[in-house]
């Protein structure tokens, strides 16, 4: 299975990035240097690639009771949670449970209000220090479904987040992205696109997605696409390569030096 859907554990999303100390005066030499010695690791690309997956338990239940939803009822899982509906949306309380077999222990709950206009294809999910595995999850999520005339299904997803790990440390997202199925005769996909804005410790990361990373269902990492990411004002391009299935991936810096990085565990 592809990292991008494996469950992460805290430690493995601390961002770990060391900043050289300079000793010269001149603030603006300060600050260019700093720059140039900046890189990029694997921890980090991972990172940027999967704070969405700390909400992946809670999100399989919501987006059920979304699919079945009834105005005015309740639904229970004794072993996990209880839902209480209502004509705008439904509350989910955890208590202490894993909602999938080995999953994540979940605690505290979630609010889901309705699309607006009747669209039955649209919620957004409000998380107020929900707990999964440990991590504390507060902010939205904003989902709207859709299907593309070749028959792939497209998940937009509008995210303001912040994500408070086991140390305290915190790493905040905004910006959206689009999730998208392919399923095609001869091979099916999983597929990335969007833009948005990561923030862990010191560190500020401006991710754009320039050509829709891809991955096969077969394939256990991305191997095709290319982003563009800012790490503190240094400019970075990822290339993830042209489909083959492998665990590279090459970052191109603004001096023009190629290093290859590996997405392994």
């Amino acid at each position: 299975m592809s990292y991008l859907f494996k469950k992460i554990s805290p430690y493995s999303l601390v961002v770990s990035a060391a900043l050289l100390t300079f000793s010269c005066s001149n603030d603006a030499e300060d600050a260019l240097n700093n720059e140039q010695d900046q890189k990029v690791d694997q921890t980090e690309i991972k990172t940027i690639l999967e704070t969405d997956q700390m909400s992946s338990s809670a999100d399989m239940v919501v987006q059920d009771l979304f699919s079945n939803r009834e105005a005015g009822k309740t639904a229970k899982d004794a072993s996990c949670y209880t839902a209480e509906y209502s004509d705008t949306g439904f509350t989910v309380s955890f208590d202490d449970c894993s909602a999938e077999e080995n999953g994540e222990i979940l605690n505290g709950s979630l609010s889901v209000v309705y699309g607006t206009d009747n669209d039955s294809f649209a919620y957004t999910v409000i998380y107020d220090d929900l707990k999964v595995g440990g991590i504390g999850l507060d902010g939205t999520r904003a989902f709207t479904y859709s299907q593309s005339e070749s028959g792939s299904l497209l998940f937009d997803v509008t995210i303001d987040m912040t994500l408070t790990l086991e140390d305290d440390k915190k790493i905040s997202e905004k910006g959206s992205k689009t999730f998208g199925f392919v399923f095609e005769e001869e091979k099916n996909m999983f597929t990335i696109d969007g833009d948005w804005v990561l923030k862990s410790g010191d560190d500020t990361y401006e991710v754009d997605i320039t050509s829709d990373l891809e991955t096969e269902f077969a394939c256990e990492y991305i191997g095709k696409g290319t982003m563009d990411l800012s790490k503190n004002g240094l400019e970075v391009s990822v290339d993830f390569g042209d489909g083959t299935c492998d665990d590279t991936a090459t970052l191109i810096y603004p001096d023009s030096t190629v290093e290859t990085i590996s997405l392994k565990e």
